[in-house]
């Protein structure tokens, strides 16, 4: 499942879920997609960022003995494949903090929120203080699919 934010010619904001990029990509082609506000056919996919946050006391993985031969990089398809699987792991497997993210965080390094996993959005200014603070969190590129 892929799940876009959607805009309209007339600046309604949507999300729209779709089985896979291509669905998407044939639905909009044949303006099967429309704005639930308006009605309007004509909708583009906008950025989204996405952050997770890690619990502080997870060990680092251990270090694995170097291979004689490095594994090829995967593909770009295998690739956004991979990043598709994330995104649907935390949405299934995380609280959905939305724009409380760095709020939460924080509380939750601090101890004054029960410790949980977490994701949300972040401003760049709110992920730049809690790198600051050493409050742990992962920040995750949003599938680009139209490639």
């Amino acid at each position: 499942m892929v799940i876009y934010n959607l805009l309209c010619k007339k600046k309604h904001s949507f999300e729209g879920w779709f089985p896979s990029f291509e669905d998407f990509q044939k639905q909009a082609d044949k303006k099967l997609i429309s704005c639930p506000t308006c009605g309007t056919t004509k909708v583009e996919k906008v950025p989204h960022a996405c952050a997770v946050h890690v619990k502080k006391e997870q060990p680092a993985p251990p270090a694995k003995k170097p291979e004689q031969s490095p594994p090829a990089p995967p593909s770009a398809a295998e690739f956004k494949e991979m990043l598709l699987k994330v995104h649907h792991y935390v949405k299934e497997n995380f609280e959905d903090v939305g724009p409380r993210f760095a709020e939460e965080a924080r509380q939750i390094h601090k101890g004054t929120a029960e410790e949980r996993p977490i994701h949300g959005i972040a401003t760049r200014e709110e992920t730049k203080e809690l790198a600051e603070e050493g409050v742990p969190f992962v920040a995750l590129p949003k599938p680009e699919l139209d490639s």
